[in-house]
């Protein structure tokens, strides 16, 4: 006996819907699991991963950042990365943000990584914004860039700048000075996610 209209339908829906189901299963058995803490040789190395997953403190993936505060495995030992913001001020005319640093996994300085640049090792940590462009992004600040100062655990940082031609930018902070001319640096430079201006 041949199917009327309305029955081949719902065969031909539940054919669909099966052959759906088993794409997404092949699909899910594809999907490679975010390694945990314990699989990193560093917290730097763990927020790299982190970053290039798009991990943020509103995505915290693969369970790496428990406490949602952008930082990666902060039980980790060194070197050590943070989560740094950029922003701007329309009407004051300013840049600002703010780095999460991680704490120290031992050792006397709780926050390793708060003070210090390549001339100063008691100094503040330096940063300057770039304008992505092709070839070399382009500094907005001077040789000097700016300051980013020290607070529980945080670098909070702002900048004035007048003009801001449209286009995407990011705050990337120096590395801290080397403790000793030996060694890998603890604290290495490190960059905030883009945002796109005005």
């Amino acid at each position: 006996m041949a199917l009327d209209l309305s029955a081949r339908a719902l065969v031909a829906i539940v054919l669909a819907a099966a052959a759906s189901l088993g794409i997404w299963a092949v699909a899910a058995a594809a999907v490679t699991p975010v390694p945990g803490c314990p699989s990193f040789s560093s917290q730097a190395e763990a927020q790299d991963y982190f970053a290039d997953l798009g991990g943020s403190p509103r995505r915290p993936v693969g369970g790496l950042d428990g406490d949602r505060d952008g930082i990666a495995c902060e039980s980790l030992s060194g070197p050590y990365k943070p989560f740094a913001t950029i922003g701007y001020n329309l009407k004051g005319k300013f840049f600002y943000g703010v780095a999460s640093m991680p704490p120290a996994a031992t050792g006397e300085e709780r926050f390793p990584c708060l003070y210090g640049n390549r001339r100063f090792p008691d100094g503040p940590r330096r940063l300057n914004v770039y304008k992505v462009q092709p070839g070399a992004d382009k500094p907005i600040f001077g040789i000097l860039g700016a300051e980013a100062k020290p607070e529980s655990g945080r670098l909070f940082w702002k900048a004035d700048r007048d003009v801001v031609t449209p286009g995407r930018y990011y705050a990337a902070f120096e590395e801290r000075i080397p403790l000793t001319p030996y060694g890998a640096n603890e604290c290495p430079g490190f960059r905030s996610g883009e945002i796109a201006l005005p």
